[in-house]
């Protein structure tokens, strides 16, 4: 999945920002966050935790995800 979030962090730096959290190193973090599942997403509004999804896909799956949390 690291090249589609590489591209798709480009592709969309306009409209969101994608970050990326080594869990091995941040473990706190992932527990704060329920990040279990690897790869896990975590979507944010304003701080927020607004949506969650877990696992690899597509390129535009993912696009899709990303998007229909943000609407």
């Amino acid at each position: 999945m690291k090249p589609t979030v590489d591209a798709v962090a480009s592709e969309y730096r306009e409209s969101f920002i994608i970050a990326k959290l080594d869990v091995d190193k941040n473990r706190k973090t992932a527990r704060e966050y329920d990040g279990q599942g690897i790869p896990a997403y975590i979507v944010f509004r304003d701080g927020e935790v607004i949506g969650k999804f877990v696992g690899a896909m597509p390129k535009a799956a993912f696009v899709q995800r990303i998007l229909d949390i943000l609407k």
